[in-house]
């Protein structure tokens, strides 16, 4: 069973792909994380990954849930499986954190919250750049009036990758293409800063010969005025810029998503002001952290609403363009 009153939780990963590296690869780097164990549905897979970043391999997903010595469970499994085992590691007592999108639909997401709060363990969607202090500055700055009313929002998500059969992204569906994979990160940007939910929305992707939208781009309006638009890819070399325009002020941002860099905030007269939150941890060991914050009985940083939220919004733009749907 999971911990109580304890910052400190012992971690199983759910599958061994690209993000759960990286997971594993900085949770050492963490305060309060350690890797306990590996589930791949191989051996071989799971040995190679023990190898990289130590803990046990586990052979199949429902024996990893199976262990008692388990607090939490980070699930990087392709999108199709979140909810399928989200609820299985709620049952088995582990507390949840599930890579975004946490699932194909609000109603599946609704059926995990439900599961969780039954449970009472806490399940949270893995945004990690919502845990990360210099976002949390940028939302605090821009929700308290630096640059007045936010009226324009441009954010662009992009990275190249070669298309395969074997990659869930490029597997067509509700839970590939771009929009599900990064689009949404610029999505969950748009109404955190809108403090609200688009009441307007388009969307246009490029359809990959695989099936799914490998580049998008949407437009969002808000009932409080704001517009947002937005870039998405997962075959397209771009930056990871973001850009803020209000009534009194701009702000820019170089690169976003990681919080490698920091943001300026330019006054109409055109004083800059940088801003940077020095953070020794990589992103996603502050996200570790940032999650047994909240099973301690801290403030979630990324609450259910919000990825309902965010989820609904997704199935309107993915109904708009035209993309798989599970309707």
């Amino acid at each position: 069973m999971a911990m109580k009153n304890s910052r400190h939780l012992r971690w199983g990963i759910l599958g061994t792909g690209r993000i759960a590296n990286k997971f594993a690869g900085e949770l050492p780097a963490s305060r309060t994380g350690r890797l306990v164990a590996t589930a791949s549905r191989t051996t071989g897979a799971a040995a190679a990954f023990a190898r990289i970043h130590g803990g046990e391999p586990v052979t199949g997903y429902e024996a990893l849930l199976d262990r008692d010595d388990l607090d939490a469970v980070y699930l990087s499994l392709p999108n199709a499986l979140h909810c399928q085992w989200t609820l299985a590691a709620l049952d088995a007592g582990k507390h949840v954190l599930c890579e975004k999108p946490m699932a194909l639909d609000v109603a599946e997401a609704s059926r995990m919250f439900d599961r969780a709060a039954k449970k009472r363990l806490i399940l949270m969607e893995a945004f990690m750049y919502r845990a990360h202090p210099q976002t949390q500055k940028l939302f605090d700055l821009v929700a308290s009036g630096a640059i007045g009313e936010v009226r324009l929002i441009r954010a662009n998500f992009t990275f190249s990758r070669e298309a395969s059969h074997a990659d869930a992204r490029f597997q067509n569906g509700p839970g590939g293409g771009s929009l599900m994979d990064v689009g949404c990160y610029c999505v969950d940007f748009a109404r955190t800063l809108s403090a609200g939910e688009p009441h307007q929305l388009e969307c246009l992707g490029h359809r990959h010969p695989l099936g799914v939208d490998d580049y998008a781009a949407g437009l969002l309006g808000f009932p409080g005025g704001s517009l947002a638009t937005f870039t998405c890819g997962m075959t397209v070399l771009s930056d990871q810029s973001a850009h803020i325009a209000g009534s009194e002020g701009r702000i820019e941002i170089t690169r976003f998503w990681q919080a490698k860099e920091g943001f300026s905030l330019i006054s109409p007269k055109g004083a800059v002001e940088k801003y940077r939150v020095r953070e020794k941890r990589p992103i996603y060991a502050v996200e570790a952290d940032a999650f047994a914050a909240v099973v301690a009985g801290g403030t979630h940083w990324n609450p259910p609403a919000n990825t309902l939220g965010n989820l609904r919004t997704l199935e309107i733009l993915r109904d708009k363009a035209g993309f798989p749907s599970r309707s």
